[in-house]
């Protein structure tokens, strides 16, 4: 998965893409991906936030279940 679909909410946004990282890098890498994005918002002005950590979390567990990246759209939504 290259790219995000269209029209996603943010928490869709923030488990699709940690999902991504997981199975192509690592589970350690998306984790350290998302606290990075966290970390940044809330030094630079932005919105950090636990809930997106959450959603993160849960891509993560995604990417463990299926290896399919069409399903983790589903899963995410879950």
């Amino acid at each position: 998965m290259a790219a995000l679909p269209p029209g996603l909410s943010d928490p869709e946004k923030h488990c699709l893409a940690s999902a991504g990282i997981a199975h192509r890098c690592s589970l350690f890498e998306a984790w350290l991906a998302g606290w990075s994005k966290e970390l940044q918002d809330a030094f630079d002005g932005g919105d950090a936030s636990f809930a997106d950590l959450e959603d993160d979390r849960r891509g993560r567990d995604c990417a463990r279940r299926s290896d399919a990246p069409d399903a983790w759209l589903q899963c995410c939504r879950e």
